[in-house]
């Protein structure tokens, strides 16, 4: 296994587009029992009759979810050409330096990742932080342009922030917490054939 911090050089396999479902289902929390993490704010949105807008994915966030830098998160439109905007408006580093996820409206991908940042918002500024450390380190200073690659560390951590799962172990059971959120959109499209990263917690269930 090569480095975590060398230059990718594998060819990536042929991109094959999935499809976009773009009508709103408000059940959405029934598509698997898996689901289960985030129901609790998930429900806040099962009563809608259409997508919810940027106004309400930000007034439903819960209070004090900070990117690890400090800044509260706000969810913000993505447009433009992230490329040719510099690095500061890239993806990761907006998010560490201002507290903006760039989400696109009706689009089940970026829905599942803010119910992520609701759910599980210290492990999803943790991981932002260690990207924006690992894109600043690749960066030319100061910051004018986008890092020319990305670096295989960046490539493990955005495979367990888009297709992660936790699984925690307690006694003889164990409980899987799907994180990724493009697991989500994926079981939504009704692809239950997927692969993912798993990370092993074990709870000590003795003193219970």
């Amino acid at each position: 296994m090569a480095h975590p911090n060398e230059a990718r050089v594998e060819k990536k396999r042929e991109h094959v587009p999935q499809p976009t479902i773009r009508c709103w289902d408000s059940q959405f929390l029934s598509c698997s029992e898996l689901f289960f993490p985030i129901m609790p704010y998930g429900k806040i949105f099962s009563n809608n009759s259409d997508w919810p807008n940027l106004n309400e994915l930000n007034d439903k966030k819960p209070k004090g979810i900070k990117s690890w830098s400090g800044h509260n998160i706000q969810f913000v439109l993505q447009k433009g050409n992230r490329s040719a905007e510099g690095f500061e408006s890239l993806y990761e580093p907006r998010i560490f330096l201002k507290g903006e996820v760039r989400t696109r409206l009706q689009n089940w991908h970026d829905f599942y990742n803010a119910q992520i940042w609701y759910t599980f918002p210290k492990s999803k500024s943790s991981l932002n932080m260690r990207q924006f450390i690992s894109f600043d380190e690749n960066a030319v200073f100061p910051w004018k342009t986008s890092p020319p690659s990305r670096m295989r560390e960046q490539d493990y951590m955005t495979m367990f922030d888009e297709g992660g799962c936790i699984l925690v172990q307690c006694g003889c059971f164990s409980i899987p917490f799907l994180f990724g959120h493009a697991v989500y959109e994926r079981m939504i499209l009704g692809d239950h054939n997927i692969s993912m990263c798993a990370i092993n917690i074990e709870c000590d269930v003795s003193s219970q």
